[in-house]
């Protein structure tokens, strides 16, 4: 059974994508405010599926979800922009920002389309920041709950999971109450959040100090001391092979102009920006904006494209188009959910469709035998 979903917020589709690489559910429609974000999106879209566009270019705060949206979803599914709830943010306006205001828009959706599921995705900070905490996220979930849905909310960390990245997210998940109501009847368990790989990695792992840049180590040697599991965390992991990654796409960055990249040391990610990376360490929160950069562990340069992508977990297969500007490739990946995250939740969240749906199979054929019973002794 495919499962037809809405996207708002859709950014370049990676949170749209781990939904449909799970192949149970296809976004039907979707909603960006960036022109070149939903064309990214939808060029991937086309690359892996093949279907026509559906992520318009549009302003969600205009769009009439009655006559605008397609009927039938199953699903919505989007993280209304992070900014203004950033911690990152000096004002850090919250809900009185023009961004932070979206968080209603997406509860409107909601209110207005009653889709059996959703999936809504933020910042750490609307739960972390007592006043987010407050004025957006306590009410919010109140809302969801007043129409009619069983929601669960819960702080996830990437690197919990396997991906090499510190990036704590806050997600929200409901389900109309009919769904575990019938569920829990029938003897099946309701929506579980994804069992993490790892319960405090930052800490049960020895990590290195920074090093010198330059420092030459046996590779080979260093990684054969670590276990698999903290192998797997580490930069080297996804971005160690410099052959493999020059025959991937969009491994491209920007000229370095300063001369911080030659100076800063290997693992010194306290600084605000210019943080270079460590091979043997998991990245700090891939976000590329405001004058942040990431440099490369070994190299007198930022990151590449690809680089970034796969710090994000995003597939290989995905990519942008050569002609995409390097700043907006950059932001629409610090934007993105990590990929690989969003398809565990949505195999979740799969489950607990695919359980209902049997569930009410078996009750309707039960009824339908009980009739024929009934029907029988009648004659």
């Amino acid at each position: 059974m495919t499962y037809p979903v809405i996207s708002l917020f859709s950014g370049a589709g990676f949170l749209d994508l781990g939904f449909t690489e799970t192949h149970a559910f296809s976004i039907i429609w979707g909603t960006e405010l960036i022109k070149k974000f939903a064309q990214s999106n939808n060029y991937n879209m086309r690359q892996r599926y093949g279907h026509t566009d559906r992520i318009i270019t549009g302003d969600v705060t205009q769009i009439d979800p009655i006559n605008d949206i397609p009927k039938g979803a199953v699903g919505i599914i989007g993280g209304p922009p992070c900014q203004d709830y950033s911690i990152g943010n000096a004002n850090s306006p919250g809900v009185e920002g023009d961004r932070g205001k979206l968080v209603w828009d997406f509860l409107d959706k909601i209110e207005k389309l009653k889709p059996d599921f959703f999936l809504f995705e933020n910042v750490e900070a609307l739960y972390k920041t007592k006043k987010h905490r407050i004025q957006a996220l306590n009410p919010l979930i109140d809302k969801f709950e007043e129409l009619g849905y069983e929601v669960q909310f819960k702080v996830l960390n990437t690197l919990n999971y396997g991906i090499p990245q510190d990036r704590s997210r806050v997600f929200i998940v409901g389900f109309r109450k009919y769904i575990p109501i019938t569920l829990r009847q029938r003897g099946f368990e309701t929506f579980k959040w994804p069992a993490p790989v790892y319960q405090d990695p930052k800490k049960s792992f020895e990590w290195p100090d920074t090093w010198e840049i330059g420092t030459e180590v046996s590779e080979a040697d260093y990684i054969a001391n670590l276990s698999p599991d903290q192998y797997q965390l580490t930069i080297h992991s996804v971005i160690g092979n410099e052959n493999e990654l020059v025959q991937l796409p969009n491994h491209v960055s920007f000229n370095p102009y300063s001369q911080r990249f030659f100076t800063v040391l290997e693992g010194d990610v306290k600084r605000k920006s210019f943080k270079r990376l460590h091979r043997f360490r998991y990245s700090p929160t891939v976000a590329y904006g405001n004058n942040e950069v990431h440099l490369h562990p070994t190299l007198p340069r930022r990151l590449t494209v690809r680089e970034a992508l796969r710090l994000q977990s995003v597939p290989d297969w995905y990519h942008f188009e050569e002609d995409m500007p390097l700043d907006k490739m950059f932001k629409m990946i610090s934007n993105g959910v990590a990929y690989r995250l969003a398809n565990l939740l949505a195999e979740e969240i799969k489950t607990v469709l695919d359980n209902y749906n049997f569930a009410v199979q078996e009750r309707t054929e039960k009824i339908r035998l009980t009739n024929e019973t009934i029907n029988k002794d009648s004659v």
